[in-house]
């Protein structure tokens, strides 16, 4: 039954769209629909709800003094009101239609206003005498250990304060909090690997738990669905978020907390670790004008944070870029960012689809991980677009199968596709504790016929073939031991030609597409392997990373 009334339900909105896009033709101005678009929070901010709901206005966009409303009715003597107040106070007024459902999702976004600003507000404030002793005492795991000991007997409550300064201390990206039997176990992911920090008793979890909801914007008696806060920490005069992930476990609640450090992620495109030949080809292919560029890889392994950086490189005042993301963790100056919600069911294509009516230059999209999607952004991409995304396929041979089997037309993908990037990232060697030395004679031979077949575009000549080194780190207060500090990416691109285009149209095998491009292509390993040789990670990383080989 609920399903009839939800068709009900959709056909109602579609002919209230239809009838307000037909009020909008008629009167000559722009039609608007907030189920894809949302009114911009500083946009709302200058009028009040009140005024807004009796007037049927919401404002949706202000640019400078420029202000774009929408109405329902915009023959509403309150409407008339409000643009003229607006023209009163210097703003260049532009309006819209909208129907009474987008009208009624606008009111709605007042509300969430309220509810972020209560967010943004939360916040927690370290102790001074703890941030001191990390900054001058706290070197290793086993220091933290016992000052959490100390802690635990003399003042528990400030023990999520010293778990958190660790977690900045050190670097981490995620923090941990594992419910077992009788203990809590916390863990720090660095440089994607977790190591046990410290375990903590359960009574003093119960004080932890309840203390980060509060802080992250939770419900305290919810103990049994999964809930999602942020609060933020101000560390070295930079405003840190932190993301939360809260799930219950058989024993207890279960946090994990994502450390959201823009200075990490948003870095510049020679930062990341493509060699010189790759970078030239990269730079060749985001500068024109459109086709579709696909970043392949696991969850974790440096695809948003390329692709930022690729905005980044060619951003510029004279060319407009949207992104479509799920969720948007960093906000850029100059680029618009939109969040899709699939809770209204709104899809990347969904969202894909509308913003192309909106003139953009450069499109990212989050993820292609349906047929719609697929199809969409190779239509953009081919009508004066240049679109990015992200694939789940395990390399860059993978992808243009992967399109295939999402029922993309073979016919389009060559003229559309412009470059496959595949990339992972692999841990550096510890600066501070690094030391060379010489592998054996079956692990060098081994290295050499990997890269025997190198393409000449690679420059080897710091390579010294005839007497391989490679280099590990010992562990050291640096490096909480591990040997190693801070990642790089490895990558493989896959540059889709005139060699291509007729394979592709039989649907060709990862291995044909391998064999087809073999003289120009560098493999994931290969490039792991020319980083180990450079002494810049580890054989035994390369392994972790690519597989024995």
């Amino acid at each position: 039954m609920s399903d009839i009334w939800e068709e009900i339900n959709k056909k109602r909105r579609k002919q209230e769209e239809y009838l307000a896009q037909k009020l909008a033709s008629s009167l000559g101005v722009p039609y608007f629909s907030f189920q894809i678009i949302k009114p911009h929070p500083s946009a709302l901010e200058l009028l009040p709800k009140e005024l807004a709901e009796k007037s049927k206005t919401i404002p949706f966009k202000l640019e400078g003094k420029k202000i774009i409303l929408t109405t329902v009715d915009p023959y509403n003597d309150d409407f008339k009101s409000v643009v003229k107040d607006f023209e009163n106070k210097g703003y260049k007024v532009v309006w819209g239609i909208i129907s009474n459902s987008s009208f009624l999702e606008g009111l709605d976004e007042y509300q969430i206003i309220k509810l972020r600003k209560l967010k943004i507000e939360r916040s927690l404030e370290i102790n001074p005498e703890i941030l001191k002793k990390f900054e001058e005492e706290i070197t290793r795991k086993e220091m933290l250990q016992n000052f959490c000991q100390e802690l635990l007997k003399d003042n528990p409550f400030f023990i999520l304060d010293v778990i958190i300064a660790g977690a900045l201390k050190f670097e981490a990206s995620d923090i941990h909090f594992e419910p077992y039997e009788k203990e809590i176990k916390i863990r720090y992911r660095l440089d994607g690997i977790l190591y046990d920090v410290l375990s903590i008793p359960i009574d003093i979890y119960d004080m932890i738990k309840n203390r980060l909801k509060i802080i992250s914007g939770m419900l305290l008696n919810v103990t049994d669905k999964p809930q999602d806060g942020r609060f933020s920490v101000n560390y070295k005069g930079e405003n840190i978020d932190f993301r939360v992930s809260l799930v219950p476990s058989i024993y207890n609640e279960s946090f994990v907390i994502r450390i959201l450090i823009f200075s990490k992620i948003i870095r510049g495109l020679e930062d990341l670790g493509l060699r010189k030949d790759d970078y030239k080809i990269l730079l060749n292919v985001i500068f024109q004008p459109n086709g579709l560029i696909l970043n392949t890889g696991p969850t974790g392994s440096g695809k948003t944070t390329t692709l930022y950086a690729i905005l980044l490189k060619i951003k510029k005042p004279d060319i407009k870029i949207i992104t479509i993301e799920n969720p948007v963790e960093y906000k850029i100056e100059g680029i618009t960012q939109v969040e899709i919600d699939e809770r209204k069911k709104i899809t990347f294509s969904d969202a894909l689809k509308s913003f192309l009516r909106h003139d953009p230059d450069v499109i990212l999209v989050g993820e292609i991980r349906d047929p719609e999607t697929a199809k969409t952004a190779i239509q953009a991409s081919l009508t004066g677009h240049l679109v990015l995304s992200t694939l789940h396929t395990n390399d860059s041979l993978g992808a243009i199968p992967r399109l295939i089997s999402l029922k993309v037309d073979p016919k389009l993908i060559p003229s559309a596709l412009r470059l496959i990037i595949a990339q992972r990232l692999v841990r550096k060697i510890c600066p501070y504790c690094k030391e060379i030395y010489e592998p054996d004679e079956e692990t060098k031979n081994k290295i050499k016929n990997e890269l025997k077949e190198i393409p000449q575009r690679v420059d080897v000549s710091k390579i010294n073939f005839q007497k391989i080194t490679l280099a590990k780190g010992k562990g050291c207060s640096f490096c909480f031991n591990t040997g190693y500090k801070g990642r790089i990416g490895i990558f493989e691109l896959l540059l889709v030609d005139e060699r291509l285009e007729e394979i592709i149209y039989k649907n060709p095998s990862e291995s044909e597409i391998k064999e087809l491009v073999k003289d120009n292509f560098v493999s994931l390993r290969q490039d792991g392997l020319l980083k180990a040789l450079t002494h810049l990670t580890t054989l035994e990383e390369v392994e972790r990373i690519t597989g024995i080989f």
